[in-house]
């Protein structure tokens, strides 16, 4: 009863993932996955995993770091890079560059990056499954929010944009919130 729901737990687990077959299971392959990883590992088989979350940022608001602070209705024209990033082994991280530029007069800018934690995993991530980097782009035609949706197979599956407003934006209301497709890593 056992070998069979083990054997049916395994296939379940292993879905999609190549294995080589090992004989009967050890005792350790049957314990709590952070029991696991901490026998000795001499000729035990690694079972592998993943992990699918759902995640966003806080709205992001870069510094300013050139012109008067107010676009003036001279856009901001946006360009935006969102990259996610695997750090101490099992966390996962997105850095959002957003750099928004006015497009004439004295050439207001926010620009910067911000680093956001998404995800603590239980074990070692051995790597994001599916797309890991975004840009977009745009020029900012009123003082509204500017939403964009993406279709799946994309990281990111919308953003929410502030660009110009009513006076002074640069540094202090213009950024950016990026809210992502699931996201899955594969678990040592």
């Amino acid at each position: 009863m056992m070998r069979a729901l083990f054997a049916s737990l395994s296939f379940s687990l292993l879905a999609g993932c190549a294995v080589t077959p090992a004989g009967e299971p050890a005792a350790e392959d049957l314990a709590p996955p952070d029991a696991v990883e901490q026998s000795a590992a001499s000729d035990a088989v690694a079972f592998s995993s993943a992990v699918t979350f759902h995640s966003e940022t806080p709205f992001y608001v870069p510094p300013r770091v050139g012109g008067d602070a107010d676009f003036g209705g001279h856009g901001p024209r946006t360009y935006l890079e969102v990259e996610l990033h695997v750090f101490n082994g099992n966390e996962v991280w997105a850095s959002v560059h957003i750099d928004a530029i006015e497009t004439k007069s004295d050439w207001t800018r926010a620009e910067g990056t911000g680093w956001f934690h998404l995800y603590t995993a239980p074990r070692e991530i051995t790597g994001i499954l599916g797309p890991t980097y975004f840009e977009h782009e745009y020029l900012d035609t009123n003082h509204a929010h500017d939403l964009f949706s993406f279709s799946t197979g994309s990281l990111v599956s919308l953003l929410d944009y502030v660009g110009d407003t009513k006076g002074n934006e640069a540094g202090t209301r213009t950024g950016v919130q990026v809210f992502f497709q699931p996201i899955t890593v594969g678990l040592l």
